[in-house]
């Protein structure tokens, strides 16, 4: 058995197996870091720098989710140096962010607009970049707004890394660069299946499922199993008024790890279908009954 690492993590000795971060053994211990490029299913990459935490030997800020743990490391997530840092990075990312929350379908689930409130950033008094581009349907069922991309790639290591199709990268640089295709070809052109993985682990509302109208934010998520094929992947539920409103991949100790095909993301609508059979038919000799 490998010994274990003991650090100081905000004030407390905490210990972990060698290899692990600073995010996973805070995550292990109960302490909140906030992140947004940072996804438990993606290899870590250290893009957005919010999970920014202070080593308190030398002064330094280290992205926790790709520092290693080493032995003697006095940690502080919630220092004054931390705090004013990640204030300024997420100030940074309104700046270019459009002020479209009241019309954003992603709703309560934007995970940068929580940040935002966690750390009590109201108006940013940043001069404002926008990022100018139009929403695209990228087909039936979703579609993309990249005036609200954060650049944190987890769309793109989702179809690399989760699904395995490499549809798309980023593309262009500087303040242009956008995840996108090769060329920056329509999807229908590129290797995408159109699963939706991509959209369910976007933490912005530069990924969207097409709506008609804003169906909120679900209070209950119903871990089930998908209907189609024999596979048996998990899915969850997210209910509201007990309707569903919308699927994402379920839990990730399930043969489909976290993904989900197209058929699992989008094709649940029969649910409330009112063509739906609710008894069983039986055929009989030229008859079904």
């Amino acid at each position: 058995m490998q010994p274990t690492i003991t650090i100081t993590l905000d004030g407390r000795e905490v210990s972990g197996q060698p290899g692990m971060t600073v995010l996973e053994l805070a995550e292990e211990s109960g302490v909140d870091i906030p992140t947004l490029c940072h996804h438990p299913r993606l290899p870590s990459m250290g893009a957005c720098r919010v999970c920014l935490v202070e080593d308190e030997r030398n002064g330094s800020l280290v992205a926790s989710c790709v520092a290693p743990i080493a032995p003697g490391m006095v940690i502080n997530t919630l220092s004054d140096k931390v705090l004013e840092s990640r204030r300024t990075i997420v100030k940074l990312m309104l700046a270019s962010h459009p002020d479209a929350c009241l019309v954003c379908n992603k709703g309560n689930r934007c995970q940068l607009r929580k940040i935002a409130s966690d750390l009590d950033i109201g108006a940013v008094d940043l001069q404002r970049i926008p990022q100018l581009a139009s929403i695209v349907e990228a087909n039936p069922f979703l579609e993309r707004d990249l005036s609200k991309c954060i650049l944190c790639a987890r769309c793109i290591r989702a179809c690399q890394d989760l699904v395995v199709e490499g549809a798309i990268d980023y593309f262009r640089r500087g303040f242009t660069t956008v995840p996108t295709t090769l060329g920056d070809l329509p999807l229908e052109e590129s290797e995408c299946s159109f699963c939706g993985t991509c959209v369910a682990l976007c933490p912005t509302g530069a990924l969207m499922e097409k709506e008609g109208a804003y169906r909120g934010t679900a209070q209950t998520v119903v871990q089930t199993t998908c209907p189609y094929c024999g596979c048996g992947c998990s899915m969850g539920l997210e209910v509201k008024d007990n309707r569903v409103v919308r699927v994402v991949p379920g839990k990730e100790d399930t043969p489909n790890t976290g993904t989900l095909c197209i058929r699992g993301s989008y094709g649940c609508d029969f649910v409330h279908s009112p063509e739906r059979l609710f008894t069983p038919w039986a055929r009989r000799d030229s008859g079904i009954l």
